[in-house]
């Protein structure tokens, strides 16, 4: 049975998500943010075991620990194709803006629009939802959705930063609106949802 941890990161507060099997432990860690040591710590005290690090996009307050998450855990990190070049440059990932440049080491696995993944404990699909960013991703897992800074409770993500794109998110909007309403969301930052709900009240979605 699937389980998901919220584990919320940084100054900006990042809503990083640990999927995970309730029988074997098995994990997934997506968006870390800055706070390494505490996911780690998290992790371990609830006795997971990480099988991969993915980022739903490239902007610094979701990136920061990849590098120390993948090598503590020895693990790969999966990022959109469109997330080398957003992950290598300090501009693209806005963390020059924040006064604390930041290059991330390329992803291991480049993940592409319509892509299954399968795992021996699960299996989730991406769907490319530029606009956010570039590169931005949602993870669409059985009965849930992981929709990074893409799609929040009550609104999107803001388009004004490099490589962002109103026409785009509202664009990408249109792949979510076609999944089932019963699906959980679970965006970047602050609290879950519902598609349903989202689709009767989030004015981007109607």
């Amino acid at each position: 049975m699937l389980k998901i941890k919220t584990i919320v990161s940084g100054q900006i507060q990042v809503n990083c998500y640990i999927v995970y099997d309730a029988d074997t432990k098995a994990a997934v860690i997506i968006d870390p943010g800055e706070e390494g040591d505490k996911i780690t710590s998290e992790i371990e005290k609830d006795g997971l075991k990480p099988e991969m690090l993915i980022n739903t996009h490239g902007h610094f307050d979701h990136i920061l620990s990849d590098d120390q998450i993948r090598k503590h855990f020895n693990i790969p990190l999966a990022a959109h194709t469109e997330s080398v070049p957003i992950l290598l440059d300090p501009q693209k990932n806005a963390s020059v803006f924040f006064g604390f440049p930041v290059s991330i080491k390329k992803p291991d696995i480049l993940l592409a629009d319509n892509q299954v993944v399968e795992l021996p404990w699960t299996k989730f699909k991406v769907i490319h939802t530029p606009g956010h960013t570039k590169d931005s991703i949602c993870l669409l897992f059985d009965d849930f959705l992981i929709t990074g800074d893409t799609l929040f409770a009550g609104d999107i993500g803001r388009t004004d930063l490099a490589d962002g794109s109103y026409g785009q998110i509202i664009q990408s909007l249109q792949k979510i609106k076609q999944l089932s309403p019963s699906l959980t969301i679970y965006p970047g930052h602050e609290e879950s949802s519902t598609l349903d709900f989202e689709l009767k009240n989030n004015k981007y979605l109607r």
